[in-house]
């Protein structure tokens, strides 16, 4: 489990990492409106108060006490969220890792996108905390989904190097 929370952690920090390089390379190739950047989700680098996981800690702070988080709070819940959920998924990752090697294949690519498609391209418009990715500009689309890939793969590379796994002794 200390293995799975770490790689998570790691995996997490790679994401991170490479998330507002990614929104500079996308918005260059598909530049947002000024008025798609303030949806939720779509503006890391200009509104990380807009991100999914401020928008979480504002509705649950709403319904607990009647008010939300200011933008500072809203700001300095990113981290913790991000990367208490990141290690939640290294667990995951890892243990699905032993008992399904599949899981594993093509580098932790296709789960990586799996996470995209079971948070932002569906639980997250499903609750309302951000429109689906056919209603956000297509340059997050692509940095989000990219940045998930990003996630899958260190997930993967992280997990066999914490277990002193090489390439050839993860095939089957």
């Amino acid at each position: 489990m200390v293995i799975g929370a770490a790689v998570g952690v790691a995996a997490s920090w790679v994401k991170a990492f490479s998330e507002p390089r990614l929104q500079q390379l996308f918005e260059r190739l598909v530049q947002p409106t000024a008025g798609e950047k303030e949806l939720v989700g779509a503006d890391i680098s200009g509104h990380p108060e807009r991100m999914p996981p401020a928008e979480v800690a504002d509705r649950l702070t709403r319904r607990v006490t009647g008010h939300g988080l200011s933008r500072r709070q809203r700001v300095s819940v990113l981290n913790p969220v991000h990367y208490s959920f990141g290690a939640a998924l290294g667990v995951a990752y890892v243990w699905a890792a032993r008992r399904w090697p599949t899981v594993t294949r093509d580098l932790g690519v296709p789960a990586g996108l799996t996470i995209y498609g079971s948070t932002h391209a569906s639980a997250f418009p499903i609750l309302r905390i951000q429109e689906p990715p056919w209603k956000l500009p297509m340059s997050a689309v692509l940095w989000e989904g990219t940045s998930h890939l990003v996630f899958g793969l260190a997930l993967e590379g992280f997990r066999r190097a914490f277990l002193g796994l090489s390439g050839a002794s993860t095939r089957r």
